[in-house]
């Protein structure tokens, strides 16, 4: 008998549950399918503007009270929709396309609500204003310098290279009121250099000055750029020696020289460190003392190395090549001409029977050279063509180590099948 209370008593239980849940989800349906509607107030709506950043300024004016006009909304609709709806889903919009000249205008508003949300679901109840009130004004505009103020000093060694420095944009422009636009004089960057071993390269914020150096708040007016981005080289300093390297053959070798000197031996740059690491010194020339008939004065650019400066300013120098007094030389007329590098088919004759050779070397050996040690050889090696051809020539001194030709030397020849 216990048994059958208990389960009489659990039954009922069960089915008020169940009563219980069937009327909550019927209220559910019934609240959002045959309309039971609410209210909400919304504080605080902003009011956005069409046509105040593009077709107000292309027509010369601007927007300069109601800007930030705000209305409370008081909305009625479906309880589902309204509970779920917040203040940033809701947005009102004026249309300032239509207006083309300056004036005070009273524009209605449009309210947006999400896509999902039908508009005809929801109706405005309340609303604080039904209109809003705005000045249209004549935009002014002005162009105004981008100044750089460096502060700090850069590291030992290095130079900050200010004539190189570039702010892009150089220049900005203002608009909006004459009365605002009109005081600005300029836009400062702040760059602190202290300490810095590398160049700047990166975007800074400025602040509006006026004439006397006074900073204008830039609330009420338009800029062209919200930041500056600023290059700002900042070099290693390293000193390069001035070299020059020696092609030498017998007679024309650094020992045959009584000296030779530089009038400039070393110059300062300035540059990325990349670019300087291990680099010591400038090759200026390589000189053929061979060319050289005399003492000479060879003067000689100097090109620095890519991406550097030369701060010290010197873009020359002078190279002096002084022969010893001991050395001589001595003109002989030379008719042994050969030729190298012909192939199997090709035949050499030449066209230059002799040539004025100019030996130089220690007048005691040069007294015992005489023409038959004198050969004047040609590489054909490079022409494989038949055809006349004046080509470069190798003269060669047999059994005197110590002498050799100075200057250029060439011969005519011609070169026909086998």
């Amino acid at each position: 008998m216990v048994t059958g209370r208990m389960s009489d008593k659990t039954n009922k239980l069960l089915y008020i549950g169940l009563s219980l849940l069937i009327a909550v989800i019927f209220w559910f349906f019934v609240d959002s399918e045959q309309g039971h509607n609410t209210t909400q107030t919304y504080y605080n709506i902003p009011v956005e503007f069409i046509g105040e950043t593009d077709t107000l300024p292309s027509r010369g004016l601007m927007l300069t009270t109601g800007a930030d006009a705000t209305v409370d909304l008081e909305l009625r609709g479906p309880r589902t929709v309204i509970s779920d709806l917040s203040r940033e889903d809701i947005t009102l919009q004026v249309d300032l396309t239509s207006i083309t000249a300056t004036g005070t205008f009273s524009m209605t508003y449009d309210l947006l609500l999400p896509d999902e949300i039908p508009r005809s679901s929801v109706t405005t109840e309340r609303a604080s204003r039904s209109t809003i009130t705005v000045t249209i004004e004549e935009l002014f505009e002005k162009t105004v310098p981008v100044k750089v103020s460096v502060a700090g000093e850069v590291a030992d060694g290095y130079i900050y290279m200010a004539e190189r420095m570039i702010a892009e944009p150089s220049e900005l422009t203002l608009s909006g009121r004459e009365e605002d636009v009109d005081q600005v004089v300029s836009a400062q960057v702040m760059l602190d250099l202290s300490g810095a071993t590398s160049s700047v390269n990166q975007e800074f914020d400025y602040i509006l000055l006026d004439g006397q150096g006074n900073e204008v708040s830039g609330e009420n007016i338009t800029v062209s750029s919200r930041r500056i981005e600023i290059s700002a080289p900042v070099y290693l300093v390293k000193t390069l020696e001035l070299t020059v390297d020696f092609t030498e053959s017998p007679g024309s070798a650094l020992e045959d020289l009584q000296d030779w000197y530089l009038g400039v031996t070393s110059i300062e740059v300035a540059g990325e460190a990349a670019n300087l690491e291990g680099v010591d010194d400038i090759l200026l020339a390589t000189v053929d003392l061979s060319t050289l008939l005399s003492d000479t004065e060879m003067p000689l650019e100097i090109t620095i190395p890519a991406g550097c400066v030369n701060i010290s300013g010197i873009t020359s120098t002078t190279l002096t090549i002084l022969f010893k007094d001991t050395l001589e030389t001595r003109a002989f007329t030379v008719s042994n001409i050969s030729a190298i590098g012909l192939s199997q088919t090709q035949n050499f004759s030449r066209m230059t029977n002799s040539v004025e050779v100019l030996l130089r070397g220690d007048a005691q050996e040069l007294e015992q050279v005489t023409a038959d040690d004198i050969r004047i050889v040609v590489d054909l090696t490079p022409y494989e063509d038949n055809g006349t051809y004046s080509v470069p020539a190798v003269v060669l001194v047999d059994g005197h180590s110590n002498v050799g030709a100075v200057g250029t030397y060439s011969v005519a020849c011609r070169i026909t099948s086998s």
